[in-house]
């Protein structure tokens, strides 16, 4: 939503790029155009693709090889007189080239992204403070391969931690919580396993950031079983504890949200 105006739009993450949809009134919503991707003009598309936003600035990633980052200014979407338009990105960062998913802290100005080709899939932090100038800062790869990723301002129940920037991973079979406070000096807190894990998925911090929401992107097939969501006691970072699952009445989840 542009505050100014109060027009809110969605960003969409597409096969051959990033399409722009004003929802402002939702029941007659308008496709304004989209950001081709990287290398669309030569066919190297990929049905990954993720979008993350940096105050009036849009990032995006995907698993198609080279791709990088691009970074969108979203304010072009309020005065383009043509719809649908076909949009040239802005900037491009092109440390890294194909990637699953990228998180935005905006509070901090820092991107994570991951499950790229370098810091072996994990953490590659990438300074947002000018969106159109990113720049690299930091690897964390001492776990691996991160799915996806919440990096948040602490303000939960283990007093240590609060005011760290710290991070909470899905790690296809542990969720893995990092101190990335300093990021000179990032620190594996704890990664905790939990029964009958398959593939760590995606998960969500509880407001209170006393418990993380997840699930298991292949537990369904592997167990035959409805969906689960769930539960991981994070109150002690260093120590977490898995509390269970709700079984759900679906036969497959893939995003909390």
């Amino acid at each position: 939503t542009h505050a100014q105006s109060g027009r809110e739009f969605a960003l969409i993450g597409m096969y051959g790029g990033t399409a722009f949809v004003e929802i402002t009134d939702p029941y007659s919503p308008i496709y304004i155009g989209g950001l081709p991707s990287v290398f669309n003009k030569f066919g190297g598309w990929s049905f990954w693709r993720d979008v993350k936003t940096m105050g009036d600035y849009a990032v995006v990633v995907s698993e198609e090889p080279g791709h990088g980052m691009q970074v969108f200014d979203l304010t072009e979407l309020l005065t383009t007189s043509e719809t649908p338009t076909l949009f040239n990105m802005t900037a491009h960062y092109d440390a890294i080239g194909n990637a699953h998913n990228v998180f935005v802290n905006e509070e901090k100005k820092f991107a994570y992204i991951v499950g790229q080709d370098s810091c072996n899939g994990g953490l590659h932090i990438v300074n947002l403070r000018k969106p159109t100038k990113p720049f690299f800062v930091q690897c964390f790869s001492d776990d691996g391969y991160t799915h996806d990723v919440q990096c948040v301002v602490y303000d939960g129940p283990h007093k240590k931690y609060v005011g760290r920037e710290i991070c909470f991973a899905s790690n296809e079979n542990t969720i893995t919580i990092i101190d990335v406070g300093f990021k000179g000096d990032i620190r594996l807190l704890s990664r905790t396993r939990y029964e009958q894990s398959y593939y760590t998925h995606q998960g969500w911090l509880t407001e209170d950031h006393s418990h993380f929401i997840f699930n298991d992107e292949q537990d369904e097939q592997s167990l035959e079983v409805r969906t689960r969501t769930h539960v991981m006691d994070v109150s002690n970072l260093t120590n977490p504890i898995y509390v269970g699952y709700s079984l759900e009445g679906t036969e497959q989840l893939t995003t909390i949200m």
